[in-house]
């Protein structure tokens, strides 16, 4: 399985809406969105470009009512990086909509457009760029969702680009593991497996709006494996099993949300996990609601795991090797 260029995240909103619709920036990135507005998002174009005097232009993707809005992306030295918005029924009982968006770049935040209310959602695409967005739309935006660059290092997405490969073009290097996260809650126990030479296989609980436990089964450097505690709780009644060949395929980083878990609106833990490898995707594992996260762009080996646990899976981080 080879990994796609650009993530697909998303959507976020409604399941409404006749239209499915997509814009992803073939160079460059984009340059220039339009958003119509009012009490909601009724329609939304793009324009890309890729410095050498060509463009790409999205049609509209919504309905015809709202008020016109543009925002001028000065790119590359501006680009996107975060959306947030909140979704919610026009009427009782109708279509879900994107009720608001806020565009967020590396330089400043622009909006909210539309009306700030409804259910929130949130995406930092920490290491990378927002290339494109998708969704659904009919008289309105129904939901969207975004294409993502650079956020899985290189190596992952070719693999017939090794490891050894990518020592040999680094000969300068110094392989040293670091911690990343840990993204999530902040409550319970805070927990760390350390570093090891692999991960050999990885166990999720998963159930009831929230990853439950998370069991991992590492690699030495002798070749033994060497089971982790589970970390969370007994819930979650669907258990995910990924097991990794140690001498093809390595963990390169992950991505998931967090946030309140069903009952009980105070208290955060993991909604969603996905797992990037060399060679492809596995999940995501969950319901991707709430606030997303991901580890950074960085040409490693992720080699350890760590993060707090209790009842639920509270929170993740990774060790990484890099290259």
């Amino acid at each position: 399985m080879r990994m796609e260029e650009n993530l697909k995240v998303g959507p976020w909103g409604g399941e409404d809406g006749k239209n499915s619709w997509s814009f992803k920036a073939n160079k460059g990135g984009i340059s220039e969105i339009v958003i119509m507005q009012g009490w909601a998002i009724d329609a939304i174009s793009f324009k890309s470009d890729d410095r050498s005097g060509t463009f790409q232009y999205s049609d509209k993707f919504g309905g015809n009512g709202g008020k016109t809005e543009k925002i001028m992306i000065d790119w590359p030295r501006e680009y996107l990086t975060s959306i947030i918005g909140t979704y919610q029924s026009v009427w009782p009982f109708g279509p879900v909509v994107i009720k608001s968006l806020h565009i967020i770049t590396n330089v400043t935040k622009y909006g909210p457009y539309g009306y700030e209310f409804g259910t929130p959602f949130s995406f930092l695409a920490e290491g990378g760029e927002i290339v494109g967005f998708h969704g659904r739309s009919e008289c309105f935006v129904n939901s969207i969702g975004v294409y993502v660059k650079s956020l899985i290092p290189f190596c992952a997405s070719n693999p017939d680009y090794t490891m050894q490969q990518e020592l040999d073009d680094n000969t300068m290097n110094v392989v040293v593991p670091r911690g990343v996260g840990p993204w999530g809650g902040n409550g319970g126990k805070q927990w760390d497996d350390g570093v090891f030479s692999s991960i050999h296989e990885l166990h999720l609980h998963v159930g009831d709006s929230a990853v439950h436990a998370i069991q991992l089964f590492y690699e030495s450097s002798e070749g033994k494996i060497v089971r982790s505690q589970k970390h969370g709780g007994t819930g979650g009644d669907q258990i995910h099993k990924i097991k990794l060949d140690a001498s093809t395929e390595f963990l390169v980083g992950i991505m998931g949300f967090y946030g309140p878990v069903k009952g009980n609106d105070d208290y955060e833990a993991l909604r969603s996990i996905t797992l990037y490898t060399n060679n492809g995707r596995y999940g995501p594992f969950g319901e991707e609601i709430g606030t997303s996260f991901t580890s950074s762009a960085s040409r490693g080996k992720v080699v350890g795991f760590h993060g707090r646990s209790g009842i639920y899976l509270d929170a993740i981080g990774i060790h990484m090797e890099y290259f």
